[in-house]
Formats: structure tokens, C-alpha cells, sequence
């Protein structure tokens, strides 16, 4: 007998590719172990139908499911239903709920030993955390999804798998391991004759060769997917390739090519009313007009940046506003529940009472009442107590969540401030002739980009009174490498950030001491250096928290008299030590290493 074999969704056509399955595959030696399969396959057809198109009713099918099932003898449609039923809380954005029912139906099929299922349902869960954006957890889940599949050998899983983690290392910057997924997936493709994954994986790989600065590859990889029939059928992902192809040929100084391929990209967005590629376009034709010395086309393009990103902020604070609603009403909800219990208890009572009056038992029912009555009395103060409580709790709960709704709102307004700064800034220097002023133009920039770095990653984390270090100092480095126009083949870029989360206060002098030191290694250090290295280290140790910058380059300067020349960068990075209670010990030996060794700073939880 063959197996029943579903789709997963958005195969490759946005950017959560592979997240989750719309049924299972049922294997053959468990097709039989159900009273009634017509019935329940019935049910997973309606799942299927309304997933999308009425999540509400899907629910309604998916309880049904269960109820159904778990009057069977076979325990896979007991985890069959369990996992339906998350995937329909999944999509109606309960993600609690959704996790539940996954690990519930988890447990059923390592019961049953089904590495095929379990290795899915890891797969789901995995796409649960990618929707909350926290890459770190959200491999763990696919890896241990695609072992499964590597050790039951499904070829066509162990691709899609592959894809999925390629996404999240591109969320964290890996673009080296993203390229090495992407190839593994793309190998399984081409050997399966999947012509249109090859497509799509390969119009993916546009993005991930300009990451790692070969243009040309990002130029090649986004021609085959522009000229492909999928760039016509798939709007939307085109207008994605359509981005990766003008940076690569701005990089490449084809300036028209460029332009050309970045208003086309615009164009589509206009039509589909896609916000979010729509402002990565308006940013990438600020820089384009920059290039061409069209300072005011520049402007008005940066003008519709900023606004596009506070629209996507707002419409995020408006989803987060539901969100409260939603749990505030099925508080409610419960609430109400309780008390209708607590109206059948009174009622059963009466009818017990009556009850006693017809059996003569007059001084039974007396004490009855009476106990009656005093747990009524005794139930109905603690209800006016829990009463209380909840609406405090309610009110706390609404308050946190407008400040948090604030703070969200004033990091999000201090980024875009700083990042305004910073493009007058850099439209400033296009009419400084002086190249020390430049620099020192240059400089300032990269210091305001590393403190709007930080307050965008505050109101787009969970956690907005900390920062992710390893995600932060990620981002920092890119951007000095991009700023520095250094290619990741020149200098090879060694990071060791142990993962932790540390206060505001602490951050920003650490960023900005970051920021300096990296800087001045890839100014300063390597020239005429070959098999250029530039290590980063963040860790903890005894009370205090340690930042290792090192090169292998020429060594700090000095001046004719020996001493080291007392710079601004080095007097800011002084004084920010201090503000840190830091000792800054350097070493100039093959090389420059220096260590800064923290002793005031906080880490939040």
C-alpha cells in the first residue's frame, strides 16, 4: 500500500521555508490498527481545506479529531491528533499551546518508536521558535529534526532541513555555514531533477555569495532566477533576488544596472504591498543616489525609509496590542467558567437538599443548609478576594504591558534618530575635501551606528532592558566590516561571544570600546599583512567579564620618541574603561592583543 503524502507549506517562498507539515505521511504497518480511518481521515481533509482560510474552524475539526481519536485503539492517531491540533494553534499564533500538543504528540511516537514523526514534530517545534525570532533554539530543533531524517535517509527532508537552518545562520550572521546548507540542499535538488527548488534555492544563494563579498556569484546566482519561469509566478520572491542583484552590481560600481534592478524591485513592491522589502528598496536607492552624487533624490529616499520603518513598527505595536487582548479576554472566559461551576455546585446542592425533604430527613437537610451556607459565605468572600487580586493583576499586567510598548516605541525613535544623524553625516562628508576630516567624519558615524545598533536590538528582542551579546556584537563587526568596505577573504574574522545578556548601561560603553578597537585593527593593522586574522573574545571569569580584541597585523604605532600616540580613539576608550571600572592590558607581540577586564557590569536575566 502506498503512503499518503502531504505538502509542507510555503516551500521556499518566503522566508519561514518548511516550517510545518499539513498532515503526515502514514506508514503502512499502522494504516490498519484504526476501528474507523475512513471517519478521521475525513476530519484531516476538512484540517487541511480550512487550515488557512478559517483557522477558527480548522480548531473545531481538530478537537473533533481528537475526541475521535482517543476513543481508538491506535496510539498514532492519538499523536496524529495532538499534532494537528498544533498545528492549528500554530497558525492562529498560540505558540504556547502549539508547543504543548507537539511534545504531547512527541511523546506518543517515541513510544512507538516512528523516528519519521518524531523528527517532524521536531521540525514544528523548531518552526515555533522561528516565529518568535530566537535562531539559537530554533536550530537546535531543526538539527535534531534532520538527524532524524538523515537516519531514516528521506532525501527530500534532509533538504528542506537544510534550508531551514541556512535561514537562521543568516540570521546570525554565519554566512559561510549558510552557503554550506544551502549546497547540501541544492546537491539533493538537482540529484531528485527538482528543477524548481533548484531555482528558488539557487535565487537564495544570490544573497548569501554577496554576504561573504562574491559579487560576481550574487550577480551569476540572481540572473538564473530573474530569467527562470518562477521570478513570474513568484512576485514576491523576486523582488527579494531583485535586491541581492542591485547590491551586488552597486558593489561592483554597475551604478544604472543597479538603479535599474532596485526600481523594478520597487515597482513590485508598490503592487503587492510588501512594507518590508519595500524599505530594504528605499535604503538600497539612498545609497545608489549617494553614489550617483544626487544628494536630493538620496534624501527623499532616506525620508521614505524612516517612514516605512515606522509604519512596520507600528503595525508590530498593534500585534502586540491584539495579543494582550487576547489573553485578557480568555481570562475572562475562564473566569466565567469558573463561576458557572460554582453555580452548578449551588444548584446540585438544592436538589440534594430537596432530595433529603422527601425522605423525611428534616434534621440532615438543617445541617446541610446550614454547612450550605457557610460555605457559600465562605466561598463568596474568597471570591471577592480572588476578584480583587485579579484586577490588580490585570491592571499591573496592562501597565507592563504599555511601558513595554513604550520603551519599545522610544528605542525604536532613538535608533532612527541616530541612523538620521548619521546619513546627514554621511551626506556632510560629500563636500569635505579634507581626507583627515573625512576620516574623522567616518569615525563618528560608525560610533553612532554601533549605539543605533544597540537600541534596535532592544525593541526587537523579547527582552527590552538587556542585549543579546552574541547577536549585538555579531552585528557590530559586520557593519565595521562593511563601513571599512573589507572583504571577509582578506581578513579572516574568529568570534568567541559566550552567550549572555547584559543591562543597557553596560553595553553601551562596551559597544563603543568595541567599536574603536575593531576599528583600529582594520585601519591600522593590516597592511602589506598576508592570512590576515582578527580574533574577538567575550567571556566570563571570576567576577568579572573579559573583551580580547587581537590581530596578527603590524603592531600599534608609536611615536619618534617611542610612545604609543595618545589618539582620541585610545582617550575614549580610556575613559570609557573607567566609566566600566575596566584595566586595559595590551600586548604588541606579533600582533596587537589587547584585553579589557570589566569589573562594574550587570547582566539581566
Amino acid at each position: 500500500m502506498a503512503r499518503l503524502k502531504f505538502l509542507p507549506i510555503n516551500l521556499v517562498k518566503d522566508k519561514i521555508k518548511y516550517s510545518l507539515m499539513i498532515g503526515f505521511i502514514l506508514p503502512v504497518s499502522l494504516m490498519a490498527s484504526t476501528d474507523n480511518p475512513l471517519s478521521l481521515q475525513s476530519i484531516q481533509d476538512s484540517i487541511q481545506k480550512t487550515l488557512y482560510s478559517n483557522p477558527d474552524k480548522a480548531l473545531e475539526f481538530a478537537l473533533a479529531y481528537v475526541e475521535k481519536a482517543d476513543l481508538q485503539d491506535s496510539m498514532l492517531y492519538k499523536g496524529k491528533g495532538r499534532n494537528f491540533l498544533g498545528m492549528v494553534q500554530y497558525v492562529k499564533g498560540d505558540l504556547d499551546a502549539a508547543i504543548k500538543n507537539y511534545l504531547a504528540a512527541m511523546d506518543i511516537f517515541e513510544e512507538l518508536e516512528d523516528v519519521w514523526f518524531v523528527s517532524m514534530l521536531y521540525n514544528n517545534i523548531g518552526a515555533v521558535y522561528q516565529v518568535r525570532k530566537q535562531p539559537l533554539e530554533t536550530i537546535k530543533y531543526y538539527e535534531k529534526a534532520l538527524k532524524g531524517f538523515e537516519e531514516i535517509k528521506d532525501s527530500l527532508w534532509m533538504a528542506n532541513l537544510y534550508n531551514n537552518i541556512s535561514i537562521q545562520k543568516n540570521e546570525l550572521g554565519l554566512y559561510e555555514e549558510e552557503l554550506t546548507f544551502k549546497t547540501q540542499a541544492l546537491q539533493i535538488y538537482e540529484s531528485q531533477n527538482n528543477e524548481e527548488m533548484v531555482i528558488f534555492t539557487q535565487g537564495n544563494m544570490a544573497h548569501t555569495f554577496f554576504k561573504l563579498g562574491d559579487h560576481d556569484q550574487a550577480i551569476k546566482y540572481a540572473e538564473i532566477f530573474l530569467k527562470s519561469a518562477n521570478a513570474q509566478t513568484d512576485p514576491a520572491m523576486r523582488t527579494t533576488i531583485l535586491l541581492a542583484y542591485s547590491y551586488a552590481l552597486l558593489a561592483k560600481k554597475n551604478i544604472d544596472a543597479s538603479l535599474e534592478a532596485a526600481n523594478q524591485a520597487r515597482e513590485i513592491c508598490d503592487s503587492l504591498g510588501l512594507l518590508g522589502n519595500k524599505s530594504k528598496v528605499y535604503l538600497q536607492l539612498a545609497e545608489i543616489y549617494e553614489q550617483k552624487k544626487e544628494y536630493r533624490q538620496a534624501f527623499e529616499a532616506y525620508r521614505n525609509y524612516h517612514l516605512l520603518s515606522d509604519s512596520l513598527f507600528n503595525a508590530e505595536k498593534d500585534a502586540t496590542i491584539q495579543d494582550l487582548i487576547f489573553k485578557y479576554d480568555t481570562e475572562k472566559k475562564e473566569s466565567e467558567i469558573v463561576n458557572l461551576e460554582a453555580q452548578n455546585i449551588q444548584k446540585d446542592l438544592l436538589i440534594q437538599k430537596s432530595n433529603f425533604e422527601r425522605a423525611g430527613l428534616i434534621a440532615g437537610l438543617l445541617a446541610i443548609a446550614l454547612i450550605a451556607f457557610f460555605a457559600w459565605r465562605a466561598r463568596n468572600i474568597k471570591n471577592k478576594a480572588n476578584l480583587q487580586l485579579q484586577e490588580k493583576n490585570e491592571i499591573i499586567t496592562k501597565a507592563l504591558a504599555e511601558k513595554n510598548i513604550l520603551l519599545r516605541e522610544i528605542h525604536h525613535r532613538v535608533k532612527n534618530n541616530l541612523q538620521v544623524i548619521s546619513s546627514l553625516l554621511k551626506l556632510q562628508a560629500q563636500y569635505i575635501q579634507d581626507e583627515n576630516a573625512i576620516m574623522a567624519i567616518a569615525e563618528g558615524r560608525n560610533r553612532v551606528n554601533s549605539m543605533a545598533l544597540l537600541h534596535q536590538n532592544l525593541y526587537k528582542d523579547d527582552n527590552i532592558t538587556g542585549v543579546n551579546m552574541e547577536e549585538y556584537f555579531s552585528s557590530l563587526v559586520e557593519g565595521l566590516f562593511d563601513a571599512y568596505n573589507v572583504r571577509p577573504q582578506s581578513v579572516k574574522l574568529s568570534t568567541r561571544i559566550s552567550p549572555m545578556t547584559l543591562d543597557i548601561d553596560t553595553v553601551i560603553p562596551l559597544g563603543l570600546i568595541m567599536n574603536e578597537l575593531v576599528s583600529n585593527s582594520l585601519k591600522h593593522a593590516f597592511e602589506n599583512v598576508e592570512d590576515a586574522l582578527l580574533e574577538i573574545e567575550l567571556w566570563e571569569d571570576d567576577s568579572h567579564l573579559f573583551l580580547m580584541v587581537k590581530d596578527n597585523g603590524v603592531g600599534i604605532h608609536k611615536s619618534e620618541n617611542g610612545q604609543e600616540l595618545n589618539t582620541f580613539g585610545q582617550k575614549l576608550i580610556k575613559a570609557l574603561a573607567e566609566k566600566l571600572e575596566a584595566e586595559i592590558v595590551t600586548k604588541n607581540k606579533g600582533g596587537t592583543e589587547i584585553v579589557i577586564k570589566v569589573k562594574d557590569y550587570k547582566k539581566v536575566a
